[in-house]
């Protein structure tokens, strides 16, 4: 009864150490396996770590040419990161600078307003002679 283990013609270990190897282990005995797997292990890192390093290479030239801007207040210079507040006039600015009266905004809201009414309240003239010919 032969079993499922054992091969039917053992052959030399390949790397000749005199032990017989499996077909498994790329006739190699288990010693000489197991170093060859700790001599792939650092071979496989190293071309995975080239893999992820070339792609991290592509996505910082990417991050290089879209150099983003620390955000500060244009007042007091204080970064103001995600919570900055713009202003009509183009600005960024602090929580403590975001209204018009404290960064003294060149912004003319009055004239603005005035356009804004204009197009939302048309001027509705009724005709003075209803009953015209």
């Amino acid at each position: 009864m032969a079993s499922c283990d054992k091969a039917e013609n053992p052959s030399p270990c390949a790397r000749g150490c005199g032990i017989y190897g499996a077909p498994r282990n790329h006739n190699l005995c288990s010693q000489c396996y197991k170093a060859f797997l700790k001599e792939k292990a650092p071979k496989d890192a190293l071309t995975l770590s080239e893999k992820i390093s070339s792609l991290t290479i592509k996505t910082e030239k990417d991050d290089s040419t879209i150099k983003t801007k620390t955000q500060r207040c244009m007042v007091c210079r204080k970064r103001v990161g995600l919570i900055g507040f713009s202003c009509k006039c183009g600005e960024i600015f602090c929580r403590n600078h975001r209204y018009p009266e404290e960064h003294a905004c060149t912004f003319n809201f009055k004239s603005i307003g005035r356009v804004i009414l204009a197009k939302e309240n048309p001027l509705c003239k009724a005709d003075k002679l209803e009953n015209r010919i």
